[in-house]
This record gives C-alpha cells, structure tokens and sequence, in this order.
C-alpha cells in the first residue's frame, strides 16, 4: 500500500516538474485565462466606443444637422459639400473613416411636407462583423430624432386638426341644413374623432415589440464565464495532457509503468493532476470576473461537480490524442483540430439555433455543449448536476487503458 502510495505521489511530483520546465506551456497556462477574459469583459464594457463617421450634409438644414450631431456613440466629421461622395468613400477604404452618412437635399422639407427622406450609409461590407453591426446600431443611433420628428408631427396634426374641428362644430350649430347635410356632418364629425385620437406613430411602427429578458440584464457580462471556461479549459488540458502522455512515451516512462505496475494508478495520478489545473483556471477566471462587478451562486457540491467533469472528460480525450499522436506536434495539431471547430459550435460565436440541423445536433452530442450547460447550471442557477458523465468518463478510461496496453 505505501508502496502504491509512493508512486502515485511521484507521478504527481513528476507532471508538476515536467509543467514547470516548459516554460511555454506554463506561461501559457497561466495567461491565456487571464487574456482571454480580460478581453470578455473588455469587450462588454467598452469606454471609448464611438465609431467616426464623415458626413456629407447637403441639406444643410438645422434638421439635416440634427441627424448627425445628436447620433450616439458616434463621433461624426462634417465633410465640404465638393465630391463629398469620393472623398468619403476614399476614407473609408483606406481606414480613416468608419462610415460615411449622406444627407440628400431636400431633407428638411421632405420631413414637412410628411414625405419620407432617405439617408445614405457608406461602410466596408468586407468587415463582416462590423457590416452586422452596422444595420442595427445606425438604426438604434436614429431613434431620438425619428421620435422627435414624430412628435413634431403630432403636434401639427393636432393643430390642424383642431382647426378643422373648430369649422366642424359652427356647422353643426346650423340648424338650417338639410337631413342629407346633417347625415354627411355626422360622417365626417366621426372620422375627425378617429384622427384626433390617432398616434402618428402607428404610421411608423404599427407594431411595437416590447422585448423583455427572462433574466435581469446584468446576467449577460456574469454569463461570460459560462462559454469562456469550458473552452479554454478543453483546449489548454487537450494540449498539456496528450503532450504529457507524449514526453512519457518518447521518454520510456511509460514502458516502466507498464512493467513495473499497473498502469490505472499513473492514469489516476495524471487525471488527478490535470483536473487541478482546471481547477487552478477556473479560480483565474472566476476571481477576474468578481472583481468585474460578477455575482454567482457557487454551491460547494456542484462546483465540484462541475470542475470533475470538464477536469476528467478533457484530460481522458486528450490521454487518447497522445496515446494515437506520434510526436508533440502531431499531439497539439490534433487538440486544435478538435477544440477549435467545437469552440465555433459552442454558442459564443454563432447562436446554436442558427446552425444547420446536422451541425447543430453534432455539436450538442460533443462533451463541450453539455460542459457549457452545465457550467450554466451551476453558476448561474446554483443546480447540481446529474452524474450521467461518469459512464462517459469510464468509457473513455477503458479506451485509454487499452490504448496503453496497445503500446
């Protein structure tokens, strides 16, 4: 027994002093996390976010200036009207500008006589991220004045049709008119009434959808660490434990195991290993994130649940890439070619309900949809989880004692 214990102790000691003198794979260990969701929540809190924009204002109205000047989270530049057009366009594909926004001639007085105006929107549709950005945040940047222009014209349909009210009623007073007169007055005094009660808005959104989250908004920036550390955890212990398992195979460590003794305890003491340093990420991210303003639920029984399950499912899938890998660099190429189209099927590049049925069911089967949902649960929810994974790990153990006997 002490015997055993001896060894599972100098297996342990043997992968930390492994870790520690390579040097690139414990740098990037460490800074990867911190990189990583530092960016995450850099991203989602953004200090300097305004976008430049050339304007070419050929109205020149205090209504065509108001399109511009009150757009938020922009930082327009008023261009001369003289080839406005290709000075703008030119900008924008050398990187100087953002986007160019054209106001026509004419604007103001479209807008008053209740015609619709158009704007031009110039951007680099070869960015294809910010070209999705694009539609939705003009549009969002638009919405004061659009509500303003309403107003307005609430106003002068109110007085209009006050106007008209007020010659509606002295006729109505008459009593001379004829049956047929008196029939048409009514008709006409009731669809006054309908225009005075309308809302000009109707005529711009007929129908306004409220969208309301299920969860309180600042769930968003917390549910960050949900995606973030099943990812990085499944691609950093891909490449640390298949090139282990590769060091142990080219250093004839693991021909000694195997005939020295069983080779179960080593497979403990690697998992044992490689599933602290999950554990040692996911403090990295979760004490980034916390001090970001984050709040979980952090039940004890599930969190260790959760850190066994990406610990041991990972570190296993990674043992039978170095176990099949000749080399190290075979070894990393294989981890990439896994964990990175399983990191594009996740959820936090595309949503899942956007992907094509086969991909979509495919990706739900693999061990990192269920590693995300799960990190949900417990994070986010203070669930348990269910121990299901445990047949899937004994699968994959059996494989990796067989594999090594193989060898």
């Amino acid at each position: 027994m002490k015997t055993q214990a001896r060894r599972f102790y100098g297996y342990l000691k043997k992968d930390s002093m492994l870790l520690y003198k390579r040097k690139k794979y414990l740098y990037l260990f460490i800074l990867l996390p911190l990189i990583i969701a530092s960016l995450f929540l850099f991203a989602l809190n953004p200090k300097d976010y305004n976008i430049k924009v050339g304007v070419c204002d050929l109205d020149e109205t205090d209504i065509s200036r108001a399109t511009y000047t009150d757009l938020k989270g922009f930082d327009p530049i008023l261009f001369e009207k003289d080839n406005c057009h290709d000075k703008i366009q030119s900008q924008i594909k050398s990187g100087k500008l953002d986007l160019g926004l054209i106001i026509n001639n004419g604007l103001a007085n479209d807008i008053k006589n209740l015609e619709q105006s158009k704007l031009q929107i110039y951007y680099d549709n070869t960015d294809i991220a910010f070209s999705n950005l694009i539609s939705w945040k003009v549009d969002q940047s638009l919405v004061p004045f659009k509500r303003q222009i309403i107003g307005n014209l609430n106003t002068e349909l109110s007085n209009k049709v006050s106007t008209v009210r007020d010659g509606v009623d002295v006729i109505m007073s008459i009593s001379s008119i004829s049956p047929f007169a008196n029939d048409k007055i009514k008709t006409a005094d009731s669809e006054l009434k309908k225009i005075e009660e309308m809302d000009t808005e109707f005529l711009l959104n007929p129908i306004w959808t409220d969208k309301v989250p299920v969860y309180e908004e600042g769930l968003k920036k917390d549910a960050g660490i949900v995606y973030i550390f099943p990812i990085l955890a499944i691609f950093i212990i891909l490449m640390l434990s298949s090139t282990s398992i590769i060091y142990d195979k080219n250093t004839n460590f693991l021909t000694r195991v195997k005939s020295s003794a069983s080779p179960i305890s080593y497979l403990l003491a690697k998992t044992i290993f490689f599933t602290t340093l999950v554990l040692i990420q996911f403090i990295i991210m979760l004490g980034l994130f916390m001090m970001n303003g984050a709040s979980y639920a952090l039940p004890i029984t599930g969190l260790i649940q959760l850190i066994l399950f990406v610990g041991i499912i990972d570190t296993l899938i990674g043992f039978i890439i170095g176990l099949i890998a000749n080399n190290e660099g075979i070894a990393v190429l294989f981890s990439l070619m896994l964990s990175f189209p399983l990191m594009l099927v996740s959820g936090i590049f595309f949503p899942t309900q956007a992907l094509p049925g086969v991909v979509r069911w495919i990706g739900q089967t693999l061990p990192l949809h269920h590693q995300i949902n799960a990190a949900k649960s417990v994070l986010l929810f203070g669930q348990k989880l269910s121990n299901t994974w445990i047949w899937f790990a004994l699968i994959l153990f059996i494989i990796v004692i067989y594999l090594i006997r193989k060898e």
